[in-house]
């Protein structure tokens, strides 16, 4: 199924164009919107478009293009060259997910910038929603540090 969602992802370059080529033409296109400038030039974008999402999910290696049709909101974490690094999803004001390229964990220079923004706006943030990689690597299964600081659940 999840692989069959991220076929999905740069469905909008013909097939027949591949590797660098593919990569380069999605770059070319983005409709995101910052909503959030840091200082030296990271910046948060908000995905709006389908290719939005698309190009996303082939840029970060993950599955953000099937999010578009749903009830989520995804924020983009991006460098001073525009190269995203982390991915934010939020269902309303909360955020459920941060994950960085492949759906690892965002590395902890990723994650401070994150949450500068996420306090920034005053999103509520659920208690796994940095953790929902490594969670997902072990099949739900938490340690237990985890178990005791967030619950079983």
């Amino acid at each position: 199924m999840v692989q069959a969602a991220c076929s999905r992802t740069d469905s909008l370059i013909p097939s027949d164009v591949s590797g660098d080529l593919r990569g380069a033409l999605m770059e070319e296109v983005d409709d995101s919107v910052v909503v959030f400038r840091f200082e030296d030039g990271w910046r948060i974008a908000e995905l709006l478009t389908k290719f939005d999402y698309q190009r996303e999910g082939g840029l970060m290696g993950n599955c953000v293009g099937m999010y578009y049709d749903g009830p989520h909101t995804i924020y983009s974490l991006r460098n001073s060259l525009n190269e995203p690094r982390a991915n934010i999803l939020l269902v309303g004001r909360e955020v459920t997910e941060v994950a960085g390229r492949y759906n690892t964990a965002p590395k902890p220079k990723y994650i401070k910038r994150v949450k500068r923004f996420l306090a920034d706006r005053g999103y509520t943030v659920a208690p796994t929603a940095f953790l929902i990689t490594e969670l997902r690597s072990r099949n739900g299964r938490r340690t237990q540090n985890e178990t005791r600081r967030y619950g079983a659940g």
